[in-house]
C-alpha cells in the first residue's frame, strides 16, 4: 500500500470519527431536551395534583368549621333557651 493510500484511509478514519463523536453529541443533546421536556410535564402534572389536594383539603377545612359553627350555634340556642326557662 502506498502512502497516499494510508494517509486517504487515515482521513477517512478520522472524519468517521468527528462523524460519529457528533452523532453521539446529537443524540445526547436530543435526549437532555426530551429529557428536560419530560421533566417539565411531570413537574407541572405535580403541580397540578397538588394544587387539586389544596381544594380539596380547603373544602373539607371550611366543611368542618361549617359545621363546627352550626354546632356551636345549636349549644348557643340551647343555651339562651335554658336561661329563659329560669
Amino acid at each position: 500500500m502506498s502512502t497516499k493510500h494510508v494517509e486517504q484511509i487515515q482521513t477517512i478514519q478520522v472524519e468517521q470519527a468527528v462523524r460519529k463523536k457528533t452523532l453521539l453529541e446529537e443524540a445526547e443533546s436530543r435526549f437532555c431536551t426530551e429529557a428536560a421536556e419530560q421533566e417539565a410535564h411531570l413537574i407541572a402534572e405535580v403541580e397540578e395534583t397538588f394544587m387539586k389536594l389544596i381544594e380539596i383539603r380547603e373544602a373539607k377545612f371550611m366543611d368542618m368549621m361549617d359545621a363546627l359553627e352550626f354546632q356551636s350555634s345549636g349549644l348557643d340556642d340551647k343555651a339562651f333557651s335554658s336561661d329563659d326557662d329560669e
